[in-house]
């Protein structure tokens, strides 16, 4: 069995078949199947089901898929056991054969097609009587494995073949629409990885420069492993004008070595996180030099000092704020305005990779990326007898949250939260509104030319516009909202 990269020849296996989401993989209810990525010329192929067989990642995708997966040259597709039962598991299974060379030939669309729209119409006699959740997960693992057009040829059928309804107590949310020509200049930048939005509204972005995350660039314990080219020399931190998205300001360099998450405070402060580092910065508005540093740099650890790359902060009015802790750890921090640690939570988190605090709600809602769901539990912040304490979930999906799809970030304004999800094949990538206390779909957008790989989401403070920035290609788009 070759496998390519840094995947261990002999005990992926055996880890893969015990641990699930161990570096990669799932347990599944059919049998541990790996999807492998090949190269096939100027385009990739689709996936192919295979059975031990491991290929080589497409050029193309590389760099990207070493951020989105732990271990990219290797993919599982989950699979539930009542999958693998009835006429349904035979047609999610021969969606997956598909993808095989020895399947594959010039009737494979049509046959897809087909297969579509049974599985539509029995998707919505499942909807009837499943439960609601569960019928969201199985169509979200459907999306997570067709390609783009036969994605879009679905959500163009009614509702009442695909099984798809809204709920009755949560309105329908208009969607955000594309703004078109913005910006208006080309940004000459690396991976964008935050975005958020000062205090007029300007939306701030975070990109790495030269500086790509790949397969070299940590060793197996998370430790970085170029600390010798040191820190990113490019302005790392970009400021755009809101209405044309011309530039107002940049700088940053020689701060970072892999930034990753950000976030502009009220106060005007700049917070990034760094993963490479293991830290955790806060910059005062204007000044260059941070007023906070939390972690030891480039030591990595799960106590109270350190970190193991953090991912996110949000950051209260009152200066109370919260880190995502992260790749490594399963844990959110709540520290004072002073950095004094106030209180963990530790979860059954599987790469927390992003934060939202909708302040006035008390809530705190996190991206669990690999466990593709939005968490959302009590911040803490209401003093009092009978306030709720942090950590306590938030509302009626409580700790299990939603399964919606592989959710890499979330960001908030009023009742709605926004979030945008990751794929591992081209096209399939998209963002969704959810209502806030429920987690139920409100409405799913993309930009007209599609997401590639979409990273991080910001809502601008008059609740107006929303911000998405992707790792690859490296752009930011601009949505409108009502």
């Amino acid at each position: 069995m070759a496998y390519s990269g840094t995947t261990r020849r002999k005990s992926h296996w055996a880890e893969c078949a015990v641990v699930p989401y161990t570096v990669g993989c799932f347990r599944t209810g059919l049998e541990n199947v790996l999807i492998v990525l090949e190269n096939a010329g100027p385009a990739p192929m689709l996936p192919r089901l295979t059975y031990g067989v491991a290929g080589k990642t497409p050029d193309w995708s590389l760099d990207v898929l070493q951020e989105l997966q732990p271990s990219p040259q290797v993919f599982w597709m989950p699979f539930r056991r009542r999958e693998a039962k009835g006429i349904t598991g035979f047609l999610h299974f021969s969606i997956f054969c598909l993808w095989s060379p020895v399947i594959m030939g010039k009737y494979a669309n049509v046959v897809a097609v087909g297969l579509i729209g049974l599985l539509c119409l029995l998707d919505g006699y499942s909807a009837r009587r499943l439960k609601t959740e569960q019928a969201e997960i199985e169509q979200r693992q459907l999306l997570n494995i067709l390609p783009s057009w036969l994605e879009r040829l679905r959500n163009n059928l009614p509702s009442s073949l695909t099984g798809r309804s809204a709920s009755a107590d949560v309105p329908a949310a208009t969607k955000p629409a594309e703004v078109l020509n913005w910006p208006s200049i080309e940004l000459d930048v690396g991976q964008i990885t935050g975005v958020a939005v000062d205090d007029k509204s300007n939306p701030v972005i975070l990109h790495r420069g030269n500086v790509k995350w790949d397969g070299g660039s940590f060793d197996s314990s998370g430790q970085y492993n170029r600390i010798d080219d040191g820190p990113i020399k490019n302005d790392t931190i970009v400021t755009l004008d809101a209405a044309t998205g011309s530039l107002l300001d940049h700088w940053g360099s020689n701060l970072f070595y892999m930034p990753h998450g950000l976030e502009v405070d009220a106060e005007g402060s700049t917070w990034v996180t760094d993963v490479a580092l293991h830290q955790v910065f806060k910059f005062p508005k204007g000044s260059q030099v941070p007023s906070l540093t939390l972690g030891e740099a480039f030591v990595s650890g799960s106590d109270d000092k350190h970190f193991c790359k953090p991912t996110d902060v949000a950051v209260s009015s009152s200066g109370i704020f919260f880190v995502s802790d992260g790749y490594c750890n399963k844990r959110i921090l709540k520290f004072d305005a002073d950095g004094r640690l106030l209180d963990v939570f530790t979860g059954p988190f599987n790469i927390v990779h992003s934060l939202t605090l909708m302040e006035e709600k008390d809530a705190l809602c996190v991206a669990d990326r690999e466990n593709s769901r939005i968490v959302c539990i009590h911040a803490g912040l209401k003093e009092g007898p009978g306030q709720a304490k942090f950590g306590s979930p938030y509302g009626p999906a409580g700790y299990k949250g939603k399964h919606v799809g592989r959710v890499f970030a979330v960001a908030a304004k009023g009742q709605q939260l926004y979030a945008v999800f990751g794929s591992i094949f081209l096209g399939m990538s998209d963002g969704k509104t959810f209502d806030l206390d429920s987690l139920s779909t409100l409405s799913r957008w993309t930009p007209a030319n599609g997401f590639g790989s979409p990273h991080d989401v910001a809502v601008s403070r008059d609740g107006e516009a929303m911000y998405v920035v992707q790792i690859g290609p490296n752009r930011i788009h601009k949505f409108a909202l009502e």
